[in-house]
């Protein structure tokens, strides 16, 4: 019979060390991510007229994603207080139904181009991120993210794209 080897989800973020229980509340900080967020950013200040990195959901359902996202942006952004996307039916759908959790969802601003998601802090910091869509074949997500956080793609990958 085979065994079933068990895994930890990865956790790579300022909350390692709480107790990993329950939260006490649906509000911020929230608990340690369920699956941990594709997402790759720029040293800050490094991009302050474009994004400043980009995330890659496992699904279509961005909503769902949320508090493990949230979670690892926490100690750049600090709590978050409203999201500006271009939110799909998939997640308007989920959020009605999800606890209430002191995010504003609100569809994009004035000028906000498709596929960024504006993230604006309780204290004011903003964050902004190239959402790219789950189903992104993995090599075209990782370019995606690299270019999104500023980062050089490695040498093949610049020989792929100029043939």
């Amino acid at each position: 019979m085979p065994r079933i080897i068990r895994r930890r989800p990865i956790t790579n973020h300022y909350d390692m060390g709480r107790d990993p229980g329950p939260p006490r509340s649906e509000q911020q900080p929230f608990r340690t991510p369920t699956r941990t967020p594709r997402l790759l950013l720029s040293r800050p200040g490094t991009h302050p007229d474009h994004v400043d990195g980009g995330w890659w959901p496992w699904t279509s359902n961005l909503t769902a994603e949320l508090h493990d996202l949230i979670s690892v942006l926490t100690p750049r952004l600090g709590p978050t207080a409203r999201i500006s996307f271009d939110w799909n039916a998939v997640s308007l759908t989920q959020r009605r139904i999800d606890n209430y959790d002191g995010i504003a969802l609100h569809g994009p601003d004035t000028g906000q181009p498709a596929g960024v998601m504006h993230l604006i802090g309780t204290n004011g910091a903003q964050m902004t991120l190239l959402v790219i869509p789950a189903d992104t074949p993995p090599a075209l997500a990782d370019s995606q993210l690299r270019r999104a956080s500023g980062m050089s793609l490695p040498p093949s990958a610049h020989q792929r794209q100029n043939r």
